[in-house]
C-alpha cells in the first residue's frame, strides 16, 4: 500500500511574500517544482523554455522568501543542487485590512488564470504525443450549478478532500505509470447573474 507524506500547507499573508510570487516565471517555477519534485535550475530552464541564469535568479528569490528550499543533492554532481517547494501547497490569504495585499492577490489570481489557459494550450498542441489511454482519460467538463454559498463551500471542501491524497508532493510511492496531471477547478458566481 502506498504511504503518503504528511501535508505541509503554508498560509501566506505577508504582502512581501505575496509580491515575491506575483511574477509569471516565479509562479511557473513553483508550480513546476510542486508537480515534478526537486529540480535543478537547468532542468527548470529546459522545461519552462527559459535560460538557466534567469531561472536560477528567480529560484533564489523564491528561496529568499521561504517558498522553496534546496533539496539534498544526489549523484556525482553535487555542485548543481536541486530546489524543491518548501511546502506541499500554499494558501494565499492577505490580511483583510491590507489593501496592497488584496491587490497582489488579484494580480496572482490573474497570473494563475493566464497560466492555466497557457497550460491547456500547451496540452492541446502536445496531446498527440500521448498514448491513447492518456488522451482518453483527459476531461474537459463545464457545469452550471445552482448552489447557496454554504453548498458551494461544502462542495469545494468535499472535492478538495477527494483530490488531496493524489497531490504529487504528498505521494511517497505513486504507481510507476503515474505522471503529473493538471487539475483546475474554478467555482464562482456566474458573472451574468451577479
Amino acid at each position: 500500500m502506498e504511504r503518503n507524506e504528511p501535508e505541509r500547507r503554508v498560509r501566506v499573508q505577508d504582502a512581501t511574500k505575496l509580491r515575491a510570487l506575483a511574477h509569471p516565471l516565479r509562479l511557473r517555477l513553483l508550480r513546476y517544482l510542486l508537480a515534478g519534485g526537486p529540480r535543478t535550475a537547468a532542468q527548470c530552464a529546459e522545461a519552462l523554455d527559459d535560460t538557466g541564469s534567469n531561472c536560477s535568479y528567480h529560484l533564489r528569490q523564491l528561496a529568499r522568501h521561504g517558498l522553496i528550499e534546496r533539496a539534498p543533492a544526489e549523484g556525482a554532481n553535487r555542485r548543481d543542487r536541486p530546489w524543491r517547494a518548501a511546502a506541499t501547497g500554499l494558501e494565499l490569504v492577505p490580511d483583510p485590512d491590507d489593501a496592497e495585499g488584496q491587490q497582489i492577490i488579484d494580480a496572482l489570481t490573474a497570473l494563475e488564470l493566464d497560466e492555466g489557459f497557457r497550460s491547456l494550450q500547451r496540452y492541446q498542441h502536445q496531446q498527440h504525443k500521448l498514448a491513447d489511454e492518456w488522451r482518453e482519460s483527459a476531461t474537459f467538463h463545464s457545469y452550471t450549478l445552482s448552489l447557496t454559498p454554504e453548498e458551494l463551500r461544502h462542495l469545494t471542501l468535499t472535492l478538495d478532500a477527494v483530490i488531496r491524497p493524489y497531490l504529487r508532493p504528498l505521494r511517497n510511492a505513486p504507481p510507476s505509470d503515474a505522471r503529473p496531471v493538471s487539475l483546475n477547478l474554478q467555482a464562482y458566481a456566474t458573472p451574468e447573474f451577479i
